[in-house]
Parts: structure tokens; C-alpha cells; sequence
């Protein structure tokens, strides 16, 4: 009963799908899946490359995608880095939490179908209603025991430090490598700013 409604919350939570999300410098998509190993991936289509990071220990993997950066709001960033960082910051913060709640949220309604098809399969079996309905109950209790625990094991986990020793998945390394370089050898965030309003800039050109 407990791998069948696992199942079913894993089915659930890949219908969830990406969601898209649009914040001050652009637009980025977000999306949420089981994993046996915590960690985050971020793919840039326009550079063509993908970097990982372990930023939570939690079974899921939260993958990343910008769909629209604007490389003229990153030159403008630069204008007033505090406050656009700041909004850039709680933005990203507030569509990951959605994302996160969403994905959770499929993964509940897969529990409940899990519930509703044991309670059908006890009442088929000829045993009372009452059976039935702690056996349907039991499904869902154990699907929100269990994303409560994880959800709380993700929040405390979280480790954002972590892209410091972000991993090359996808793409050239060597040229990846040397932007992750430049970045963390920047001084201050508006030379991060710049190099990455350059870096789209390039990417652009070469489609």
C-alpha cells in the first residue's frame, strides 16, 4: 500500500511539469522531481551549457531554466545593483517556494487517487466500510506525513553556498569553467552583472 501510493504522489508530482515565472531581469522556468540525491540543476540554452550543485540533501532534484534575460536589465542592473538584486532575490525565492508547493500539491492529489483506488479494491474484497475507509485514510496520512518531513528536511538542508562548487554537466567545461572562474574571482556584483550581460550578449550572437 505504501509503494502504491508512493507511486502515485511520483506520477502526480511529474504532472506537475515546469512552471514558468517571470521576475525583473526576465523570465526562468522552474520544475520540481523526486531524486534519490539532492541537488539543483540550472541549464542555460542560449550558452548551451548546464551546471549541478548538491544545495539540499532532500530526495528531489530542482532543475532551472531561463527562458528570457534580458542583457540591457542586466547593464541597467548594474545602475542600482543593490536594489535590483534585492528584487531579483525575493522574486526567484518567491517562484521557487511556488514551484516547490505546487509540485507538493500534485503529489497530495496523487495520494488521494491512491486512497480512493484502495478504498474501492477493500470494498471489492468484501471487507466493511471501515476497513476500507482507514486503509483509503492511511495513504493519505502517509503521503502528508511524508511530505511535511521532507519539505522540513529540504528547508533545512538548504545550502546555496553550494554553487560555489557547482559541477559542469552539460556544454563545454572549459568554457564554462573559466566564466564560473571569472564570476567567483569578481570583486563586486556589478562586475557579475556585467560578465553576464556579456556572456548572453555572445551566446545571442552565435545562434
Amino acid at each position: 500500500m505504501a509503494l502504491f501510493t508512493l507511486l502515485c504522489m511520483w506520477i502526480g508530482m511529474r504532472a506537475a511539469g515546469p512552471q514558468s515565472h517571470s521576475y525583473n531581469l526576465g523570465s526562468v522556468s522552474f520544475y520540481v522531481a523526486p531524486s534519490f540525491s539532492g541537488k539543483a540543476k540550472v541549464y542555460v540554452p542560449i550558452a548551451g551549457w548546464e551546471i549541478e550543485a548538491p544545495i539540499f540533501s532532500a530526495p528531489y532534484a530542482f532543475h532551472a531554466q531561463p527562458r528570457r534575460i534580458s542583457a540591457g536589465a542586466l547593464e541597467r542592473a548594474t545602475r542600482g545593483v543593490k536594489q535590483t538584486l534585492k528584487k531579483t532575490k525575493s522574486q526567484l525565492k518567491t517562484a521557487a517556494i511556488v514551484t516547490f508547493v505546487r509540485a507538493f500539491l500534485f503529489a497530495l492529489l496523487g495520494a488521494l487517487a491512491a486512497g480512493a483506488i484502495v478504498l474501492l479494491v477493500v470494498r471489492v474484497l468484501s471487507y466493511p466500510w471501515k476497513t476500507a475507509l482507514i486503509a483509503g485514510g492511511g495513504c493519505v496520512a502517509f503521503a502528508v506525513v511524508l511530505l511535511g518531513a521532507s519539505g522540513l528536511w529540504l528547508w533545512q538542508s538548504l545550502t546555496i553556498g553550494a554553487f560555489k562548487q557547482a559541477k559542469v554537466t552539460l556544454g563545454s567545461g572549459k568554457v564554462l569553467t573559466k566564466n564560473i572562474s571569472r564570476f567567483r574571482n569578481d570583486g563586486q556584483v556589478n562586475s557579475v552583472l556585467q560578465d553576464l550581460s556579456h556572456l548572453i550578449e555572445s551566446g545571442g550572437a552565435r545562434r
